[in-house]
């Protein structure tokens, strides 16, 4: 094994515990949102020590999942070695994408619940029901003209070819799982077997079967 699958299998476990935690925290939050929009739904008011209870819980679980990504992002390292500079512009792309994920994750969550009325839900992250022009545009912007940006400067400034290939086959098997997923599942619509098809289920199923080959080809 090189020091470089050294490096790759050290960093991987660190990785996976970071985005679990982050998500964590995401879906945490959405509670948060849920129990608060459900609460003023009755009256408002202060809270009753039950709530008080339940919110000292989930602001425990979110600084214990901040504190565990804290801990793991700590853990990045190259063979026991400083990282280099492309090592580091790496990680701190993939956690600043992360993050960003989560904070857009986390504001169309509590839009969801506050704003549109939505039925409060942990999963509120995932909805797929209507927000504010000016938002779909800033959004769109994001996701069509920054993320871009970003892929490009990480394809050619912070990864090796270990992991643009991990990458390439990652989306080989998500474009082959789309390519006969999506038709599929539209046919079986079609027939009356199956439900209609959900864009934004298609969408995460392409990313994270992609996310997750890429995963495995790197750090394992």
């Amino acid at each position: 094994m090189t020091d470089s699958d050294d490096m790759a299998e050290s960093n991987g476990r660190p990785l996976m515990w970071i985005i679990l935690s982050a998500l964590g925290i995401v879906m945490t939050a959405g509670a948060i949102a849920g129990y608060m929009a459900q609460h003023n739904a009755q009256g408002g008011g202060p809270l009753g020590m039950s709530g008080i209870v339940a919110m000292s819980v989930f602001s425990a679980i979110i600084a214990g999942l901040s504190y565990f990504v804290w801990i793991n992002s700590k853990k990045f390292r190259a063979s026991g070695d400083m990282l280099t500079n492309r090592e580091k512009l790496n990680r701190n792309i993939i956690l600043g994408c992360c993050f960003s994920g989560g904070v857009i994750g986390l504001l169309l969550a509590f839009y969801d619940i506050n704003i549109v009325g939505s039925e409060p839900s942990a999963l509120a992250v995932f909805s797929d029901s209507p927000i504010a022009p000016a938002i779909a545009i800033l959004l769109a912007f994001f996701w069509a003209v920054i993320m871009p940006v970003v892929a490009w400067f990480w394809h050619k400034r912070a990864i090796d070819e270990q992991e643009a290939s991990a990458y390439r086959d990652g989306g080989y098997y998500a474009a082959y799982t789309y390519l006969i997923g999506a038709p599929t599942w539209w046919m079986l619509w079609r027939g009356g077997i199956a439900p209609e098809p959900n864009g934004p289920a298609i969408f995460m199923i392409f990313a994270l079967l992609w996310s997750a080959v890429w995963y495995w080809k790197k750090y394992h």
